[in-house]
């Protein structure tokens, strides 16, 4: 029997924004983040940044946490609020999950008791084995054989010199603001990604080179309702995600009639048989674990893997030629870290001496 191609897919929560009355965030401190503290972070470890969405200030966490709050003490906006803004963005969702064990209903249903608004919640389910084909949607989209509550599609693609696709993204439903909120499909090569960023992803990629992301991003009422669903009616993650895919995008078969014509109502189609397999194994994928991000293991286990062997070379290399590559690599000055990676250096901050050591030994034993 092959191998279930849907045994290492997770969900996981990609985006989340919300908005919370000064009052309750302060809780009478002049310049209080109950909050912020209550999730287990430490105020100190931010560092301040410009404001935005009408706010005069903001605060960061190495740009994967961000508060964006009103100093009263400086010029307010014309339509601002009495009101703090939270954004936890991909990054920040998997440190955010860490703190709260991936108990996500279980936030939600605490900061619905506090009168918090959710302004924006993504849904992402990551596939290693390419279940799906983009090629294969694309022409779907192109030729009409599709069932949608959406309006408009678009497909982006990069290729090289030579034509080679090296991105590939889908979008199905309008990413416009709306003032009720909206909802749309976005579904990209995220290995493709991450190579393009030089950044580090998954074991589960590296080991199929396979990374595809099928992500839903719901705004203001309808990311609310998809909360309630959850936290009042006991959905799944997977159960809202897959609901909300049906809706956004079924893709049909031509079917005929009993004269041998094609239906002219798309109503009478089938759903395509690779798709329909796909909505219904999907469904059943569990959320995954935070913890399957990099660490600082895995980060030593990539360098072995990707980085002493090219080093090693070029030290052999800088012998016989007469270069440092050590000291060439202490010369240059580095791009800006990724959020992954410093949500790693923030997590290896908060490790004893001791933690790091015993990476390192293991690290040097081979076993990373």
């Amino acid at each position: 029997m092959g191998r279930n191609p849907y045994a290492s897919m997770v969900y996981k929560v990609d985006w989340f924004a919300f908005t919370v009355s000064d009052e309750i965030d302060t809780n009478g401190a002049e310049k209080g983040f109950v909050l912020l503290e209550n999730l287990g972070y430490d105020l100190d470890e931010f560092e301040p940044i410009p404001g935005r969405y009408f706010y005069n200030s903001g605060l960061t966490l190495g740009g994967y946490v961000n508060l964006y709050y009103n100093d009263y003490e400086k010029n307010l906006a014309r339509n601002t609020s009495n009101s703090r803004n939270y954004v936890f963005t991909g990054q920040g969702c998997t440190d955010l999950a860490q703190k709260i064990n991936n108990d996500w209903v279980g936030l939600f249903s605490i900061l619905k008791k506090l009168g918090v608004k959710i302004t924006r919640f993504d849904i992402a389910l990551d596939d290693f084995n390419g279940v799906l084909s983009f090629p294969r949607m694309e022409n779907k989209l192109v030729k009409g054989h599709y069932r949608s509550s959406k309006k408009t599609y678009n497909v982006v693609k990069q290729a090289d010199v030579n034509g080679d696709i090296k991105g590939y993204t889908l979008y199905i439903g309008s990413q416009a603001k709306s003032s009720t909120g909206t909802y749309f499909l976005r579904c990209y090569d995220k290995f493709a990604q991450y190579k393009e960023k030089a950044q580090i992803p998954p074991k589960e990629a590296i080991d199929t080179g396979i990374w595809q992301r099928y992500e839903i991003s719901y705004t203001k009422k309808k990311a609310r309702k998809i909360v309630d669903l959850m936290t009042d009616e006991g959905r799944t993650i997977g159960s809202v995600f897959m609901d909300t895919m049906r809706d956004i995008v079924e893709f049909l078969e031509p079917t005929k009639t009993q004269a041998k014509a094609i239906h002219k109502n798309k109503n009478r189609w089938k759903v395509s048989k690779w798709w329909q397999d796909f909505l219904d194994s999907a469904e059943k994928v569990q959320l995954g674990e935070a913890e399957r991000d990099l660490d600082l293991g895995g980060l030593l286990r990539w360098l072995r893997v990707s980085v002493v062997p090219a080093l090693k070379l070029l030290e052999e290399l800088g012998d016989a030629k007469g270069f440092d590559i050590h000291q060439i690599i202490k010369d240059i000055t580095p791009s800006d870290y990724s959020k992954k990676q410093k949500r790693l250096f923030n997590n290896a901050m908060k490790q004893s001496s001791r933690e790091i050591m015993t990476y390192l030994e293991r690290f040097k034993e081979g076993e990373y």
